[in-house]
């Protein structure tokens, strides 16, 4: 996992804070214990809007970035127990169980064990407040206020982490399109939208109710853009934003209406389009798929499977 940016590995804890610092923000990182570093490493990436690092402890540690000011910060467990804290409420994150912190208030990873490994994900604090206005329909006046403890069994934040799996496929892919501002730009949205949809925050019931009812010519003009469209990197928020209306009331005019989510719907419409090319032979699996907006391949194929009943190969095939 982000083995094509590496950063620090098994030098002295000052090396490791001087990185971790100039990847993230200004922290207070301190050894708790005797012991050497040996293990120790630290991977990361910045795109545009975000910042990702793999930190594995090497030794117990203590991290207090304190108020960062910077972004909203996630870290998910990857192996161990991280105790966490933010503004007197505790948590400890594990696997399955992540931890959010918001930029105005203060945090700290009280231990990190030796041999625990989290990734760091940093998103910034305008992406967020933005697609939460989108999302909302409505300007949004005061910062979000996430819990702090982040279950992620739940169906939404399993969504959520697939996300996450699927950007850091990218990032590790020499031939990724994550590098293109269009792809860049929908993972780094589709990432802070699924965190406001999966986690609870101070405008969740918000986002659960409320807001102006769609109307059909609501939805007839995101199925207009989506037909027009299809290849764009869309959002939940981009759909809602066409619509005129919050995301919860789209999904509920859709459902009603189409039968799916807006966003099944426009998976089913960017998947016929690659169907309809594989079956006339006019491209390879690799150039319809990208072209029609899927960038991961084995998800891609799965997806297809289950709307066609066989693999892109096969149509290909056929259509030659």
């Amino acid at each position: 996992m982000l083995s094509r940016y590496p950063i620090w590995e098994g030098g002295a804890v000052e090396e490791f804070r001087e990185e971790l610092n100039t990847l993230f923000y200004p922290a207070r990182v301190e050894p708790l214990g005797d012991g050497g570093a040996r293990g120790g490493l630290l991977r990361g990436v910045r795109t545009e809007h975000l910042t990702v690092g793999l930190m594995r402890f090497g030794r117990p540690t203590l991290v207090d970035p304190g108020r960062t000011g910077a972004g909203y910060h996630v870290n998910v467990t990857l192996a161990g127990r991280i105790p966490s804290a933010s503004d007197g409420e505790e948590t400890v994150a594990t696997v399955g169980r992540a931890a959010v912190f918001a930029p105005h208030r203060g945090h700290r990873l009280e231990h990190c064990p030796a041999g625990a490994v989290q990734l760091g994900i940093q998103v910034d604090r305008r992406l967020v407040d933005t697609e939460l206005e989108v999302l909302l329909g409505r300007p949004v006046r005061a910062p979000v206020e996430f819990a702090l403890d982040f279950d992620l069994s739940s169906p939404a934040a399993r969504a959520w982490r697939a996300g996450l799996d699927l950007l850091l496929a990218e990032l590790d892919r020499p031939d990724g399109l994550i590098w293109s501002a269009a792809v860049r730009s929908y993972h780094e949205r589709s990432l802070a939208t699924g965190l406001l949809l999966a986690q609870r925050h101070s405008y969740t019931e918000a986002l659960q109710g409320g807001g102006t009812p769609a109307t059909p010519r609501s939805v007839r003009r995101v199925i207009d853009l989506v037909q027009g469209h299809p290849q764009d990197p869309h959002t939940l928020g981009d759909l809602a934003r066409t619509a005129g209306v919050s995301a919860r009331r789209l999904q509920e005019a859709f459902r009603e209406h189409v039968g799916s989510t807006p966003m099944e719907y426009l998976r089913a419409v960017r998947l016929d389009r690659v169907h309809d090319e594989l079956r006339a032979g006019t491209s390879s699996v690799t150039e319809a798929a990208h072209r029609w907006g899927f960038s991961h391949p084995s998800r891609f194929a799965a997806a297809y499977r289950a709307r066609f009943g066989v693999l892109p190969s096969v149509t290909a095939r056929e259509g030659r």
